[in-house]
């Protein structure tokens, strides 16, 4: 595993208690609301500190890359993989590239998926996964080219 790669994983491993914590709170939905002209201004969810900074931190760390993400959301292993957190535990580097994209970018398609996806616990199980992929065998790690 290349220093590039572990030190991406490194910053998304960190995120493991953060988003393990009972206390954290990743946004709300601002309800839809009407104006005293009758314009209907529509709600929307409103990401807190925490959220944006993952958002952030995902993107300057290299896991919101220029993928297919869409195409691999819909195939049948990307179906299955966020259909289900606990396949998360056998995710490659460059699954879990997939898998944060995918929950990032397609919040702006999908307004509130990304805390869809922190409330169904794919984020944590993506971070759990992040940190036993620092300390497995290097030729079991695939996503170096991506470093």
């Amino acid at each position: 595993m290349s220093d590039a790669l572990a030190a991406r994983l490194a910053v998304l491993a960190a995120w493991e208690p953060i988003l393990k914590s009972a206390d954290l709170t990743f946004g709300r939905w601002e309800p839809s609301w009407t104006d005293g002209n009758g314009v209907i201004h529509m709600g929307w969810y409103e990401f807190s500190p925490e959220a944006d900074r993952f958002r952030l931190e995902m993107a300057s760390a290299g896991w919101v890359q220029p993928v297919d993400w869409m195409a691999w959301a819909g195939s049948p292993a990307g179906r299955a993989m966020i259909g289900d957190p606990e396949r998360v535990a056998s995710a490659t580097a460059d699954e879990l590239v997939l898998l944060v994209t995918t929950a990032i970018r397609g919040d702006r398609f999908s307004e509130g998926s990304l805390a869809g996806a922190h409330e169904s616990g794919m984020l944590l199980a993506i971070a759990r996964r992040a940190q036993a992929l620092l300390s497995e065998r290097p030729d079991q790690v695939r996503g170096d080219e991506r470093a």
